[in-house]
C-alpha cells in the first residue's frame, strides 16, 4: 500500500516551482484541465494563481465555485487538492504576478509579466487573482513508499 504525503510534505511539493493541472468542471463535457503556474499561501492554506476571468477557465471557476489542482514530483508522487475558488480583482500586483512569474522563470520572469500583463504600466483589466482553500486532499509519497518496499 502507498503511503501518502505528510503535511510538511505535501506543502513543501506545493512551494516548489513546478507547473501544476488546475481542473474545473463543465457542465455536459469533461472539465476544463489546464497547466498554470501557482503559489501556496501556507499561512492561509489557499493556492493561488492569476488568470483571465473571461478565459474558459474563467467562467467554468465563477460558475462552478469549487476546483482542484495536482502536482506531481520527479518520481511519481503527487498531492491532489480541491475547495471552494474565490477571486479578488484587487491585488498585489508585483506578489501575485510578478513573483509567481519568478518562481518559475528567475532571470526574465518580470520583464515576461510586465510584456504579457500589462499595457502602457497598468495591468490588464479582467486579470485576477484566484484563490482555491484546501478542504480535501489527495497525495501518494512514491519516493517514501519506494523506501518502505525497501526494507
Amino acid at each position: 500500500m502507498g503511503k501518502g504525503f505528510t503535511k510538511a510534505g505535501r506543502e513543501a511539493l506545493l512551494s516548489e516551482p513546478r507547473f501544476g493541472i488546475l481542473s474545473v468542471a463543465r457542465a455536459e463535457r469533461g472539465p476544463v484541465a489546464v497547466p498554470i503556474w501557482h503559489r501556496w499561501d501556507q499561512a492561509t492554506g489557499e493556492l493561488r494563481f492569476t488568470s483571465g476571468i473571461s478565459t474558459k477557465k474563467g467562467e467554468a471557476l465563477v460558475r462552478e465555485g469549487r476546483a482542484s489542482f495536482t502536482v506531481m514530483d520527479d518520481v511519481g508522487g503527487y498531492v491532489s487538492l480541491e475547495g471552494p475558488v474565490v477571486h479578488d480583482d484587487e491585488y498585489d500586483f508585483d506578489l501575485e504576478l510578478v513573483g509567481t512569474a519568478l518562481r518559475y522563470m528567475p532571470h526574465e520572469g518580470e520583464d515576461y509579466v510586465r510584456a504579457a500583463y500589462m499595457n502602457k504600466g497598468k495591468p490588464w483589466p479582467g486579470i485576477v487573482l484566484w484563490r482555491i482553500k484546501a478542504e480535501h486532499w489527495l497525495t501518494f509519497d512514491r519516493a517514501e513508499t519506494l523506501l518502505a518496499h525497501e526494507k
